[in-house]
């Protein structure tokens, strides 16, 4: 008799691989549309994004003994696996994000790969509207740093949202053009962070432009005024992040 993994447990491997963009292009469309028809998927992948964006955003380790249990129980067919399994992986997932928020708190620590996670999050806030006072920009800020209109390029702004990330703040911006999906845009209240892992791609009227190539993603990161900027997207190549960073 052959064990074959349930539906369920197949879908939930294919969202995981939606939320932390190990799905490949086609699978991604495919897994996109049928989110759009299920708000029982949407409400999973959004659980499974919130869980990538903690982990993410620490910039911390699991336990190497959390990570062995975790291969083993994946190497057992799902129909032999005890019931509890999924409930207890769930909270022991649960006290594992409460154990490394506390210590990130705790450590005052916030890193680019933090602020990657969060561009690459979901909008938690309406997109903001066009600065009255100047229609180049959008009326928010942080730190006095502006973020720019590029409706005018065709990007419009779809959603916002602010976090917290080892004591600074990060305001991030979404925007979407025809073509492409949806690319985030961070700017760290506070100091600028180092940036690791990092090639230089770009250094034009004195501002260095970074690309992060293991992120999962297209990444592109700078300084402005002294505030580290982010920009990422899962589809959009550098080539279009690095035009709109220009532009801003």
């Amino acid at each position: 008799m052959i064990l074959r993994p349930r539906k369920h447990d197949r879908s939930t491997a294919a969202i995981t691989r939606l939320a932390d963009g190990s799905a490949s292009e086609r699978e991604r469309a495919a897994l996109e549309a049928a989110v759009a028809r299920s708000p029982q998927l949407a409400a999973e992948l959004a659980e499974q994004r919130q869980a990538v964006t903690a982990l993410a955003a620490l910039d911390l380790q699991a336990p190497p003994g959390l990570h062995a249990r975790i291969r083993e129980l994946e190497r057992k067919p799902a129909s032999r696996r005890p019931r509890t399994t999924r409930r207890a992986a769930v909270i022991a997932l649960a006290v594992l994000v409460l154990v490394l928020v506390s210590l990130s708190r705790s450590s005052g620590h916030a890193s680019v790969r933090g602020v990657i996670a969060i561009a690459l999050a979901s909008a938690s806030q309406p997109p903001p509207a066009v600065s009255p006072r100047d229609h180049a920009l959008l009326d928010v800020a942080i730190d006095r740093a502006t973020f720019p209109n590029w409706d005018y390029r065709g990007w419009r702004t779809t959603g916002s949202r602010l976090d917290t990330l080892g004591g600074q703040s990060v305001e991030t911006v979404y925007y979407t053009a025809r073509g492409w999906e949806r690319v985030g845009y961070s700017i760290v209240g506070g100091s600028a962070l180092p940036v690791k892992g990092a090639k230089l791609v770009l250094a034009r009227h004195g501002v260095s432009y970074w690309v992060i190539s293991d992120a999962g993603a297209s990444v592109l990161t700078w300084r402005r005024d002294g505030h580290t900027c982010v920009l990422a997207s899962h589809r959009a190549p550098v080539s279009a992040l690095l035009a709109l960073a220009q532009a801003d």
